[in-house]
């Protein structure tokens, strides 16, 4: 294996450890200030599709991956229709996700919604992605599934949905490896801060 992918290998070893390491008190507290570094981002933000946010996409936490649970409240006070990935063949699709959503289990013991109610990718304004490291230039570093990286293949970064990753502070990295696969993202939010790309 190339030395750069063995370096891959090690960060998202290291970097999904000092995630499964957080306890379970750092984990909800994490999850509440997650919101309001995201409505921080939404404040000081010029983009105009952040402004007006009717279609969401996020992901149930797994892994020690900060979870996104306080921000699909909140989306869902705000009348803000939820979209959760669904694996379909080596991409993902978005399907509707409620409190009503019966679910079923991926090939990797993930939860996803039993439903035929999925919305195009172009129609989110906004997917927030989990990741396993990120640096400050945009760098994602995923699970090393690459679903993410074939489904926005070739998405420039004016066009639909904003792509923003979320993770843990613990999780940030000087310089990930990049890959020419690779998708960059428009924007990171911590529990601490905002970094727009």
């Amino acid at each position: 294996m190339p030395s750069h992918l063995n370096h891959r290998q090690t960060l998202r070893r290291q970097l999904r450890q000092a995630r499964r390491n957080l306890s379970s008190v750092e984990q909800c507290l994490a999850a509440e200030h997650l919101l309001e570094s995201f409505k921080q981002y939404l404040s000081n933000t010029d983009a105009p599709e952040s402004k007006v946010i009717k279609n969401v996409a996020l992901y149930l936490a797994n892994d020690g991956e900060i979870s996104p649970h306080v921000l699909c409240q909140y989306f869902w006070q705000q009348g803000i229709n939820t979209y959760l990935p669904v694996i379909q063949k080596k991409q993902l699709a978005f399907a509707s996700y409620s409190k009503a959503s019966i679910w079923q289990e991926n090939i990797y013991g993930i939860k996803e919604p039993m439903t035929k109610d999925y919305l195009a990718k172009e129609n989110l304004d906004i997917i927030l992605l989990p990741l396993v490291g990120f640096d400050a230039d945009g760098g994602r570093l995923g699970m090393g599934g690459g679903f993410y990286d074939r489904t926005f293949e070739g998405k420039k970064s004016t066009e639909r949905p904003l792509l923003i990753g979320l993770a843990h502070d613990c999780q940030q990295v000087k310089s990930l490896p990049i890959e020419s696969w690779d998708v960059p993202l428009q924007a990171f939010i911590t529990p601490t801060q905002v970094i727009k790309i």
